[in-house]
């Protein structure tokens, strides 16, 4: 018992013992006031989202959806004792929720805020909200495809001096656009647009902003196109402007007729328009309109009708729509022959399609040339080749078109288009 008294009597006289109890003491003092006696204070808690669930809502028993802006915040103050706003009191521990009971139709509704403590046992009170309501927009889904129309936006000229712009091309021609329902019923047009900063001297591709308009050519909202997940872009095609003689070129000519081909005439024999790929450091002699295939030829006259906006890379700048050729074929005769059976081959076979029989050999032939080179083309000189790529392996009997050639000829060709009837 002595013992235990001198021990105590030992710490409580010892200095540094009694430094560490005096401060223990003290903190366990301050701790008391502070929370006995901590001041009521005020916070704002920043951004705070708001919850807009609308899972067994009234609105979903319109099946109404929300489009547009679909995401909040506000900020909420809040009082209570100082140490409890510093740790119990954040974003994570206030609940705000839109009021969505009353929205039963389309349109913008505005919608009250209202706040609460997630956990009811949280020592501080909601003061009050930096807005009060927010509007959000309802609507009924829909989807509906549309025509797309290109747009060019440009606050200058839109080629250099001396080019000229085709119709612009759509990677696609159609949008699906979905959204409110009362939006896209409203849509009259539908633009592909793209800006152009400055003048093209080249044709120029770019990606596209798409854009809904109604009938007063507002541009409507809350609209997706192509599901958001699509890419369209416009081409504008540039053209080097020039004014040239016309010309018509050959395919498939003899090889004596290469270098001297027949004469022809091109009606109008001058053309004014743009052509892609020149500039005039490298431009044209002559505006080439069509090939001419020596199968479509035969002795005499032969007329050709060539529509402008068929030639290729090319844009017609005239008010005619068409070109007359005439290509004369002089000292030349026709001669009537029948290809061989053993003179056709086949080419090309898809996988699982065997030629079983020819039903219909290559008959009829008219072979065009000089009536002495004529006189020694038989029917041994002919050649057909029968492409079968595009064959349907689910038909027993087909036609396809038949190549005709003559063989060991420098100025006779065959004229006309010839198929055969083939079974598998």
């Amino acid at each position: 018992m002595n013992k235990i008294a001198h021990i105590t009597h030992k710490l409580f006289y010892d200095n540094k013992v009694l430094m560490v109890f005096s401060f223990v003491v003290a903190v366990i003092i301050w701790l008391l006031v502070v929370i006995s006696f901590s001041p009521v204070d005020t916070t704002v808690i920043k951004d705070v989202p708001v919850t807009l669930d609308l899972t067994n809502s009234v609105p979903a028993q319109f099946d109404l959806e929300i489009f547009g802006q679909s995401e909040f915040s506000v900020d909420v103050e809040v009082s209570g004792k100082r140490y409890i706003l510093s740790s119990a009191a954040d974003k994570n521990s206030i609940k705000v929720v839109a009021q969505t009971a009353y929205v039963d139709s389309a349109g913008k509704h505005t919608l009250t805020l209202k706040a609460s403590k997630v956990k009811e046992s949280d020592e501080f009170e909601i003061v009050g909200l930096s807005d009060e309501y927010i509007e959000v927009f309802f609507d009924v889904y829909m989807e509906q495809d549309f025509n797309l129309e290109p747009k060019i936006n440009s606050d200058d000229e839109l080629v250099e001096k001396g080019f000229v712009a085709g119709e612009p091309v759509l990677s696609a021609e159609t949008v699906v656009i979905s959204g409110p329902a009362t939006e896209v019923r409203t849509v009259k047009n539908v633009y592909a647009e793209i800006d152009i900063d400055k003048p093209l001297s080249q044709t120029k591709t770019q990606a596209a902003e798409i854009n809904a308009y109604n009938e007063a050519g507002a541009v409507l909202h809350y609209l997706s196109y192509n599901y958001g997940n699509s890419e369209v872009t416009v081409t504008v095609p540039v053209y080097y402007v020039v004014n040239k003689p016309t010309s018509v070129t050959f395919k498939n000519a003899p090889s004596a007729y290469i270098d001297n081909p027949f004469s022809y005439t091109v009606n109008p024999a001058q053309f004014n328009a743009g052509i892609q790929g020149i500039d005039s450091n490298n431009t044209v002699e002559s505006i080439a309109i069509t090939t001419v295939d020596f199968a479509q030829l035969k002795p005499g006259k032969n007329v050709f009708t060539i529509p402008t906006d068929s030639i290729s890379s090319v844009y017609s700048l005239e008010s005619f729509e068409t070109f007359e050729v005439t290509v004369n074929v002089t000292g030349c005769k026709t001669k009537t022959l029948t290809v061989p059976e053993g003179n056709i081959s086949f080419v090309n076979s898809p996988d699982g399609y065997n030629v079983q029989a020819l039903k219909k050999a290559v008959g009829s032939v008219t072979v065009v040339g000089p009536e002495a080179s004529l006189a020694d083309i038989t029917p041994s000189e002919l050649l057909a080749t029968v492409d079968l790529s595009g064959a349907d392996l689910s038909a027993s009997e087909q036609d396809f078109s038949a190549r005709v050639t003559v063989k060991n000829s420098d100025d006779c060709w065959v004229s006309g288009s010839y198929s055969v009837t083939v079974t598998q």
